[in-house]
Order: structure tokens, then sequence, then C-alpha cells
């Protein structure tokens, strides 16, 4: 499960967490240290001794109220039953890095409307409110071309939105890649869990999620509006409309 930061892979992971048939690892720091195929085979020796430890998803604030949070890694142990032929899904927004390297893997890749995305950027604060992909090695090629492009921290978050979707954008028609736009949670949600079920192979549910559409208003200024007009190209391609009116705070 990968994506632009704030696309909707956390909650995404959290839809696809459903033990027996799947068990997804949100951002397991395992990830970063390890290769693919060792990154799934030591997930599936930890789904074995029938206890989860990685990964940042509260299972039980999950299971227990519906709601998507995160928690420390290995904070609580989570005892967990699966059946013999589970899938197991990792989420990392920037495993889409991997993209062409792992052509016979499924990726489901999230994509989010350029306002509420880059508004989103804005509101975590941290790197991605400097225009910045994540502090870890794994992004440092991006970053450091987004420090090369431009010192205005408004406009390297716009291109960090587009130089990832461009990337995402290349791999659409690819049969081992399924796309999950952000919004189809709130309009279309029985249509896209379908979707994603027949990719898989599984039969999916979500009543142990609650979705709730963001309700505050986009953190944009006038010249961000008309920055992310000006660059983001792949929005047209993706059927976003950026003539909407604009709700500014």
């Amino acid at each position: 499960m990968a994506g632009s930061p704030r696309s909707g892979t956390t909650l995404l992971s959290a839809v696809l967490y459903q033990p027996p048939a799947i068990v997804t690892f949100m951002e397991p720091w395992d990830g970063m240290r390890y290769q693919p195929a060792e990154l799934f085979r030591s997930l599936r020796q930890e789904i074995a001794t029938g206890t989860l430890r990685s990964g940042k998803l509260d299972v039980p604030q999950l299971m227990q109220t519906g709601r998507v949070k995160w928690w420390a890694e290995g904070e609580t142990p989570v005892d967990i039953d699966v059946a013999s032929d589970c899938l197991v899904g990792v989420k990392w927004p920037a495993f889409w890095q991997y993209l062409d390297l792992l052509p016979s893997t499924k990726f489901l890749i999230t994509f989010r409307h350029p306002f509420e995305t880059i508004s989103s950027y804005k509101k975590k604060g941290g790197a991605l409110l400097d225009g910045l992909d994540y502090d870890i090695a794994f992004n440092r090629g991006i970053n450091t071309e987004l420090l090369a492009a431009t010192g205005d921290e408004s406009l390297r978050r716009i291109l960090l939105y587009e130089r990832i979707n461009q990337e995402l954008l290349r791999s659409v028609d690819r049969d081992n890649v399924v796309t999950v736009r952000y919004e189809r949670w709130f309009e279309d949600p029985d249509g896209l869990l379908e979707e994603i079920g027949e990719f898989l192979g599984r039969a999916l549910s979500m009543d142990h999620v609650a979705i709730r559409r963001p309700s505050a208003p986009w953190d944009l200024t006038v010249r961000e509006v008309e920055l992310i007009r000006e660059h983001c190209s792949s929005a047209a391609t993706l059927g976003y409309d950026l003539d909407v009116p604009v709700s500014l705070p």
C-alpha cells in the first residue's frame, strides 16, 4: 500500500486489516531495514507466533471503536489467529519506489485531490510542511531533488505531490496495480471494496472501520491554490477538478 503521504494509505491499511484472511502492517520499521522478500518473510514468521508486535496500527482501538489510530510500534502485543492462506500487506507511502522493481507483487496505490492532500501536508507539519517527504534514507533522493528545485516551501509542497503522483500514474495500467481514490471511501465504499476484494481474491467487509469525511476547511492561501492549478497537471489525468470553489480559512 503506497502513495503520496496524506493520501489515504493509513485508512486503506486499517480497512484491509481483516484477519484471519488478511493482516496488514502499518509502517513497520523493518520496512526501512529489510529488502521486500526478507521483510515479508519476517512478518509471516511473526504472524506464525500468534502475536503481532510490528506496525503502528492501534488494533485494539480499531476493533473496539472503529477509529483509525497510531500507536508506538511494539508497545502492546496483539494476539492473532490467521488462515493458512492469509495475505500479508505492508503500508509504507514511500513503497511506490518499488513499483518498477516488483512486477509480480500486488500494489494498492492511493490518490487524493491535490487541494486536500497539500493542505494536509501543512497541517501535519514537520518535513511535509517544509515540502519534503518524511526524513528517512528511503526518501533521500526525492528530497534532494526538491531542495534543488526551489527554496519556496509552498511551491515545494506542490512539487512533492506532483512528483509522486506522476510516478504513480506510470503504473496505473499494470495488472499488479489497483488504484484507490480516497474520495471513494465516502462516495462509493461498497464499489471500491468490491474492486479491491476482486484484486486480492478475498471477500472483504468494512464493518470494523468508522469512516468519517474530514470536515475542516483546506489550509491553503490564494497563492497556493493558483500554484496548484499551475503545477499539478496530474490532477486532470486523475479527473480532479481544480476549478471548484475553494473554501479558505
